[in-house]
């Protein structure tokens, strides 16, 4: 298999960061109908979208997969919003600018395994690396989308994702 040029995984890591402010950006209106308060819709907003960073893998699916995953990490903060104890942790411009950080190393690997759905096989075969060293890599990647997530995410949401 050819090796697609860096350029691919840039571009396709955009369309994804994309899909991530368009999601963020949905969910923030949704739930500002549903709560009265813009301010404390972005703050369910910017927790679900972190829950969904935290755990990529739902990004390689669209329709009900995704939404449902959605769904249920909203209505948990919702709830959370409604009885008074949503937590205040991160911000949308924050989450939004460390993915936007994330090196051309971690983008490929990111755009293989979480929005094509490659196992690490096909990873090693597309990068010209052994299954081993996919695996460390997706490992190293997953591990920095959590390390951006968990500003983003209150001490609940957190649990929530190591369960």
């Amino acid at each position: 298999m050819n090796a697609p040029a860096a350029t691919e995984y840039a571009d396709e890591y955009v369309h994804w960061t994309e899909r991530v402010r368009a999601t963020y950006e949905a969910i923030s209106y949704t739930c500002h109908h549903r709560l009265g308060d813009h301010q404390l819709a972005e703050r369910v907003a910017v927790q679900v979208v972190a829950g969904l960073v935290a755990r990529p893998g739902v990004f390689r699916y669209f329709g009900l997969p995704y939404s449902g995953r959605i769904a249920k990490l909203a209505e948990k903060r919702i709830a959370e919003a409604q009885q008074g104890r949503l937590a205040a942790v991160g911000d949308w411009d924050e989450l939004r600018d460390s993915l936007d950080e994330v090196t051309a190393a971690h983008q490929e690997v990111f755009v293989l395994t979480c929005v094509r759905g490659c196992d690490d096989e096909e990873v090693a075969a597309t990068l010209g690396c052994d299954p081993v060293a996919a695996a460390g890599r997706r490992d190293a990647t997953m591990a920095l989308m959590r390390h951006i997530a968990t500003p983003h995410l209150s001490g609940i949401a957190a649990a929530e994702m190591r369960s």
